[in-house]
């Protein structure tokens, strides 16, 4: 480690004195090696399963209308009451719910009042004949308000965390809590820092609603509709775009962005009821339903797996064609790169055939567990 060394004199007692001292990088202690990288960690812990690990910073969005607010509501009670979420809507549904760690969870409301709140909150406890004393919190139009461009308020949100001893923050909405930062600017960065550091170092799932970009009528990168600068995608784990035709009970989730494993897409039921004579909301609550699967690569996957299946031996021609044939929109590129992953995780064997053809099939020791898979 390099020093500086000193040296101070005393005139009246014709005496001097070396001091030696050690200078370090405020980082150096934070350095580390692979080592650390090999030390055996706690496995990761999820409040919703697959979807929101801790820490972590997630955005879910979409456009007006789309439930989105209600759909996240939904989630957080669940956690706080360790009700799985999304259960089926019947039991001949092929869909499974997503099991959650029971946590204290907050809801901060900064968008639809609290009159709308207050409704909304009693309407999904009482779908679920919960009791009072559930660890859910939430705080609407806080005042002062919560601004993440300034480190008092920023101050306030540790301090409500650290008392209430919460792992799941949901935040109704991004757009407001940015203070004048200018959302379609690189000042963004500053903000999505912000929060990214929370959630590290108070070991929390944060969770921010946001809207959907304006379409523009041209086709575009699925993550392109998550509004405002591209910093916003940068520092998130998660995107889940939420989509509801107008009219509809039904909403589809997707990821846009992920930082983990793949996740399918997944739709949800909203099922409510009003108290008798007026439009408020008596109960109300999410199942979820089945979305069937075209353009991911897990569908991808499938559809080789089922086609390769169906045969002692394919070439890669045929089976490109076939897989497009039930996946229109996904690309032969696509495929193509997909059955060449596969081969390389010893999913598929590969032979080659009369006039170099590469001619794919399951390899013996799969077969067993790709039929159940299947299944």
């Amino acid at each position: 480690m390099p020093s500086l060394r000193v040296r101070l004199v005393n005139a009246a007692l014709g005496q001097d004195f070396v001091l030696e001292i050690e200078m370090s990088n405020v980082w150096s202690n934070q350095v580390c090696t692979l080592a650390d990288a090999y030390k055996e960690r706690a496995a990761l812990q999820y409040v919703v399963s697959g979807l929101f690990p801790l820490p972590s910073l997630s955005i879910v969005y979409g456009a007006p209308g789309t439930l989105k607010s209600l759909l996240l509501a939904d989630m957080a009670i669940c956690v706080a009451s360790g009700n799985a979420w999304l259960p089926p809507a019947s039991s001949s549904d092929g869909c499974e719910a997503f099991n959650v760690l029971q946590t204290s969870t907050l809801w901060i409301d900064l968008d639809n009042g609290k009159r709308r709140t207050d409704e909304r909150i009693e309407a999904l406890g009482k779908a679920y004949d919960l009791s009072t004393d559930i660890p859910f919190y939430y705080i609407s139009m806080p005042s002062p308000w919560l601004n993440i461009s300034k480190s008092t308020s920023t101050d306030n949100l540790v301090g409500l965390i650290k008392d209430l001893n919460t792992k799941l923050i949901v935040i109704d909405n991004l757009g407001v809590i940015r203070g004048k930062t200018d959302e379609n600017s690189a000042e963004m960065t500053d903000i999505m820092s912000t929060l990214r550091n929370l959630t590290e170092k108070l070991e929390t799932a944060i969770v921010l609603i946001h809207h959907q970009r304006k379409s523009s009528g041209v086709a575009a990168r699925a993550g392109d509709a998550l509004r405002g600068h591209s910093s916003i995608e940068a520092a998130i784990d998660l995107a889940l775009l939420v989509e509801r035709d107008e009219g509809s009970a039904l909403v589809n989730l997707r990821s846009t962005k992920t930082r983990g494993a793949d996740i399918p897409l997944f739709g949800a039921q909203f099922v409510y009821s009003h108290k008798p004579g007026t439009t408020e909301l008596a109960t109300a609550c999410f199942y979820g339903w089945t979305v069937e699967d075209l353009i991911s690569d897990a569908a991808v996957e499938r559809e080789i797996i089922e086609v390769v299946a169906q045969h002692q031996s394919i070439n890669k021609g045929s089976l490109i064609n076939v897989v497009k044939k039930a996946l229109p929109k996904v690309s032969v590129i696509r495929i193509r790169a997909v059955i060449d992953r596969l081969h390389i995780q010893h999913q598929l064997d590969m032979l080659t055939g009369a006039d170099n053809a590469k001619c794919y099939s399951i390899p013996n020791n799969s077969i067993t567990a790709i039929i159940n898979a299947l299944v």
